[in-house]
């Protein structure tokens, strides 16, 4: 059976993608604080450990016999990445470079990175495709560019990334955008 690790799986688009992932046959571990409660319904296949995705010992065994990592694990947006700069800074992108390295040291196959359509800044275009120049405004969307830069460094054809922008959310879960 297929394993996957999501982390913040407990959050607004984790509680859409676990169920549907069950679903499809794949047996989940979620790592979430579980700042907003529970919300993921008990399944044989899921796995939820409460804990935070810092914990390099934590994630180090998580990790371990997962196929793939999805990462929707963050301070979510600006005015939540605002409040404390600090706290946003050391989950959304110090977190993030060890995580990638035990992803590819336990030969983890597919990493997929939950990014933001802030990485493009403020356009004139009515439509923000992939196409566009990114130009980050805040921490927030600096910190996701820093993340993508670095995860594409890391591909290999061992280690395949996908990284996944707000329009790629709303499909998931329509009522997120």
């Amino acid at each position: 059976m297929k394993e996957v690790l999501v982390t913040g799986g407990a959050g607004y688009v984790g509680a859409v993608l676990i169920p549907k992932l069950l679903s499809a046959g794949w047996k989940v571990r979620v790592i979430d604080l579980y700042l907003y409660g529970n919300v993921l319904a008990p399944h044989p296949n899921l796995i939820q450990i409460k804990g935070d995705i810092r914990d390099k010992n934590l994630l180090e065994n998580a990790i371990l016999g997962v196929e793939s990592i999805i990462h929707l694990a963050c301070i979510s947006n600006d005015p939540s990445y605002e409040l404390n700069p600090q706290l946003g800074k050391s989950i959304n992108y110090d977190a993030f470079l060890p995580l990638v390295a035990m992803a590819k040291k336990h030969k983890v196959k597919r990493f997929i990175f939950a990014s933001s359509s802030s990485v493009y800044g403020v356009k004139e275009t009515p439509n923000v495709t992939e196409d566009l120049s990114l130009e980050p405004l805040t921490d927030y969307s600096k910190y996701k560019v820093l993340c993508e830069e670095h995860l594409l460094k890391e591909q290999t054809d061992d280690f395949t990334v996908l990284i996944l922008g707000r329009q790629q959310y709303a499909d998931i879960h329509p009522g997120c955008v």
